[in-house]
């Protein structure tokens, strides 16, 4: 069969663009070209970045740690030096830096701008030659206007090396503190008041001065509040405060003259100029660190725990219902008077009010005179020019009269009963003046009136009856554990609801005393508890509390 030829059409340019546009051959080829492409254009502006960053971090990082360093009021170099400082060893360089100082009579503040540019490897390729990285830090250290109460247990079961641990810790913190002082430019704006108590609180002559007490009797500046009165921060000095009878005594313990001496006074008939004590006493409003140190370390511990009348008394020395008081005791040269106008408004933005409570136990039955003990006439009967005494019992309707030799016993400072004689009257009939209570009750303890102008004769004639009515049924609690717990939750909230920070310590305290420090902390974290065998020791917990109190911030 014969072939047929198809002769060929010469190739034009036309035809060869044509056929290359519909061939196929290496398009992934050029497609992946493409994304190389892209892709290593995406991983240097990711590299970029990252060293922006980096370097970012890193002047945010130094900048923060300069200007806290910067602004302590500790700090004596000049606050762009110690900020180019650390610039320095940190290894920066090419920085443009402004930093702004600003102090005040009661801060220090630091704010900080660094910024530095850093060339680019790969953006360049995009017209972005090189990126700028800011860095901005505010550091302020204020000693600002602190007021503080410090409220200690001195009761009995803190003795021994408990009240000598609890000295050394508080101590330090009263030092540490009140070392804001010595940076402060102008004048001392770091106040304490010291609030010991046991199962009392003794006001102290300086504080009863410029406060208001009730005047039952004048042989004793220990208080006692009503319920409601817990409820409210304040403590008026114009309205009288209730003085506990200078004989106040648990009546389950009135064997014992020692417990609570602080509420003793040195007054009896044969020294009534004798006044009332101030062992253990409160010291309000001090920057004074030798006053405030020699009474940490002369504090003794005896008696019952009174939480709640210490922490009324420590939330109110931080209200501004007490300014008059404080006014007071400058004008009398008694208080600093750079603490003028304290304590201040709540509303303040320049006052930090906190309380710093610790106790190692509970709340206990407290006791005070039966208000008939309070005032009128009493049983007892005292001759002032012959120093003789008469004791009246109803039950037998007679006098015992002591014998002149045994009427007083110049050894203990007191009336010695046991001898002496039965009588219809009182030594020399009118001439002897039966004492008030208030005033007998002002001149001894409870113990002593029982014991030694009641048990002896009572127990020559075989009548005790009078005798255990002055023991137990001259006296009536006032508090108890629950009640006393209750008021002391209602001071924590009366301080909680004016912004008053509280710590506590529970200082190997029993579980209803842990609880209730913890309900009374402004929040967990201002709670140490201190437990046997833990690793939290008392040293530690007040030195925490002192560098939250005093520590830098970084503010912005």
């Amino acid at each position: 069969m014969a072939q047929v030829f198809t002769p060929q059409r010469p190739k034009t340019p036309s035809t060869l663009a044509n056929r290359f546009a519909r061939a196929e051959d290496g398009t992934v080829t050029i497609f992946g070209l493409i994304m190389f492409v892209i892709m290593i254009a995406v991983g240097g502006v990711a590299i970029d970045i990252l060293r922006y960053e980096t370097q970012r971090v890193q002047m945010q990082y130094t900048l923060d740690r300069a200007v806290l360093a910067a602004a302590s009021l500790d700090q004596n170099t000049d606050a762009e030096a110690v900020v180019r400082d650390y610039f320095a060893r940190s290894d920066l360089e090419n920085y443009r830096l402004r930093v702004t100082p600003q102090s005040s009579m009661t801060s220090t503040r630091v704010e900080a701008f660094v910024e530095a540019d850093i060339n680019l490897l790969f953006m360049n390729m995009f017209g972005v030659h090189s990126l700028t990285s800011p860095a901005s830090a505010v550091a302020e250290e204020s000693v600002g206007n602190l007021e503080i109460s410090l409220a200690l247990d001195v009761s009995g079961s803190m003795r021994g090396n408990r009240i000598a641990q609890m000295r050394d810790a508080a101590e330090d913190f009263v030092v540490e503190l009140l070392s804001m002082n010595a940076n402060s430019p102008n004048g001392d704006t770091v106040s304490i008041s010291l609030i010991p108590y046991n199962g009392r609180v003794n006001v102290g002559t300086e504080l009863a001065s410029v406060f208001t007490l009730s005047d039952e009797h004048d042989a004793s500046n220990c208080t006692r509040f009503d319920p409601e009165d817990y409820h409210n921060a304040a403590i008026d000095p114009d309205v009288a405060i209730d003085r506990l009878a200078h004989a106040d005594l648990d009546h389950r313990e009135w064997w014992s003259d020692l417990r609570d001496s602080q509420c003793y006074s040195t007054r009896t008939p044969h020294n009534p100029n004798g006044g009332p004590v101030d062992t253990n006493a409160i010291i309000p409003w001090s920057s004074n660190q030798t006053e405030l140190v020699n009474t940490i370390r002369g504090l003794s511990a005896e008696g019952w725990t009174a939480v709640d009348l210490s922490m009324k008394w420590a939330v109110g020395l931080l209200d501004p219902a007490a300014q008059p008081a404080l006014s007071g005791l400058i004008d009398g040269g008694a208080a600093n008077s750079d603490f003028e106008g304290r304590p201040f408004a709540y509303e303040n933005g320049e006052t930090l009010k906190v309380v710093v409570m610790m106790t190692d136990g509970q709340n206990s039955h407290r006791s005070d005179l039966r208000d008939e003990f309070r005032q009128g006439p009493s049983h007892v009967f005292y001759h002032d020019d012959h120093h003789r005494w008469s004791i009246f019992y109803p039950d037998r309707n007679q006098f015992w009269i002591p014998n002149a030799t045994h009427s007083w016993d110049p050894q203990r400072n007191q009336p010695d009963n046991y001898w002496g004689s039965w009588s219809n009257s009182p030594y020399r009939g009118n001439e002897s003046v039966a004492l008030p209570w208030q005033e007998l009750f002002g001149q001894y303890t409870a113990a002593k009136i029982a014991a030694e102008f009641f048990l002896r004769p009572a127990q020559r004639a075989g009548n005790y009856n009078y005798f255990y009515r002055v023991r137990y049924d001259a006296f009536e609690d006032y508090a108890t554990p629950t009640s006393a717990d209750a008021n002391t939750r209602a001071s924590c909230d009366a301080a909680r609801a004016e912004g008053i920070i509280v710590f506590t310590i529970g200082f190997q305290a029993p579980r209803v005393g842990q609880e209730l420090m913890a309900y009374c902390a402004t929040t967990p974290a201002h709670y140490y508890p201190i437990t046997y065998g833990g690793s939290l020791n008392i040293a530690d917990a007040f030195a925490s509390i002192a560098t939250s109190i005093n520590r830098l911030r970084l503010v912005q």
